[in-house]
């Protein structure tokens, strides 16, 4: 069955865009410079919690569920990549983990900081355009590694 999902998402972003290249890892992640995604069919609960909740903020009817989201969103940094200045974003990112390794922010704090990061956001709006003006493709999608 895990076979036959790397093969779904493979195919998935290959019709989005030929150029990305997918690796499986531990979590959703980004190489935008490579363009490269890792994908990962564990979820963390607070990640998946707050990464929906922000999703629901930004449009309330979307309605793709977190890996289809969040394979999307990585794809999404590499197309909004250009339109992102990396210097603040490291900074900022330094800034959260400090404060969570401090514990002046719980993990749910954390997460909520990060994805309103202007280049998080901007990845995330990209993923949920493109669900919203894409939903047969990504319905199809979404059921096929359902």
């Amino acid at each position: 069955m895990k076979l036959f999902k790397k093969l779904k998402v493979k195919k998935f972003v290959k019709q989005i865009s030929p150029d990305i290249k997918v690796k499986f890892g531990r979590a959703l992640e980004c190489e935008p410079t490579e363009n490269t995604i890792y994908v990962s069919f564990k979820s963390n609960e607070i990640d998946k919690k707050t990464f929906m909740e922000y999703v629901k903020e930004l449009d309330n009817t979307c309605q793709f569920n977190d890996l289809v989201l969040g394979i999307l969103h990585e794809i999404g940094h590499i197309f909004t990549y250009d339109e992102n200045d990396e210097e603040p974003y490291l900074q900022d990112t330094e800034l959260l983990s400090l404060l969570y390794k401090e514990q002046m922010l719980s993990a749910e704090e954390l997460n909520r900081f990060y994805l309103r990061l202007d280049m998080e956001s901007k990845a995330t709006k990209w993923a949920i355009e493109f669900a919203q003006a894409n939903q047969m493709f990504v319905s199809r999608f979404q059921k096929q590694i359902s």
